[in-house]
């Protein structure tokens, strides 16, 4: 199947399971193609997933059926979401969605942290030839900006700012280096660094989540519920070198007095087994 079909059958289904019904404006409208064509998608759809929908004369338009199953794998809360999410930070404009009802939201703003784009394209093509470069930083363990060479490797997210991974050679070991705070790049040059030395990026360890024991039965099948959990436990595979930023974010921590815990729902279950990453 062409891609461009692919994508325009994605979009009745996506439209179909969140706001139950489609019609060939939508598609005339979204993607610009004719309304012969877009009349060509909506039976290729009815052929793909049968049963799936049907014409209501009263309404001209396609409604969603009672024994609607989706077919293409779109069904996805977390996209859903994440969608509205981008559409409240500008990344993207409601043309560039497949929504149609863009029900009412607001989301929680966050400081939007200040990342040179020169200095990030300077990272993407060192990152791309394998070299290094001569940065000038400024870490909050020192009062003033500091020259070093480092050789990047990857790029990470903590949940609330962007670094790029490296290893550096003034520390001489890998670090996690904020991107909002790289002043300047002068000078680059061959780098003799291997990424599969850093072990904690390439090592994956377990995080054991449980239900905080304080809850009543039903807070607890309900937390169960939404962290996924089976048996009780969620399992969750990070880089050893997240598992800090992981603690962070969710105020996960272990300890015997149970009043004092950040998180009144969850609590970490094998401290022990990954506090040597902390």
């Amino acid at each position: 199947m062409k891609w461009g079909i692919k994508q325009r059958l994605e979009f009745i289904e996506f439209r179909l399971f969140w706001e139950g019904t489609i019609n060939r404006k939508d598609l005339t409208d979204t993607f610009g193609v004719s309304v012969p064509q877009a009349s060509a998608d909506i039976k290729q759809y009815k052929q793909t997933a049968p049963g799936n929908i049907y014409y209501d004369k009263r309404q001209k338009k396609y409604l969603v059926s009672s024994k609607f199953e989706p077919v293409l794998g779109l069904v996805d809360a977390h996209k859903y979401l994440s969608t509205l999410s981008m559409l409240s930070e500008g990344v993207i404009r409601p043309d560039e969605t497949f929504l149609g009802y863009i029900p009412e939201f607001s989301v929680v703003p966050s400081f939007e942290r200040t990342i040179d784009p020169y200095i990030l394209k300077r990272i993407v093509r060192a990152l791309k030839e394998g070299k290094a470069i001569n940065i000038q930083y400024q870490s909050m363990s020192r009062p003033s900006p500091v020259w070093r060479w480092i050789s990047p490797h990857a790029f990470a997210f903590d949940g609330y700012r962007w670094h790029v991974r490296a290893y550096c050679e003034l520390a001489e070991n890998f670090r996690d280096f904020i991107l909002g705070r790289i002043i300047d790049i002068q000078h680059v040059k061959t780098s003799k660094v291997n990424s599969a030395d850093d072990h904690k990026w390439n090592h994956l360890v377990t995080l054991k989540i449980g239900a905080h024991p304080e809850l009543t039965p039903d807070q607890r099948k309900i937390i169960e519920k939404e962290y996924r959990m089976e048996n009780g436990v969620a399992q969750i595979k990070v880089r050893a070198v997240f598992i800090y930023y992981v603690l962070l974010r969710f105020n996960l921590e272990q300890r015997n007095d149970l009043t004092v815990l950040k998180n009144r729902e969850a609590i970490l279950l094998n401290y022990n087994e990954i506090k040597k990453y902390i």
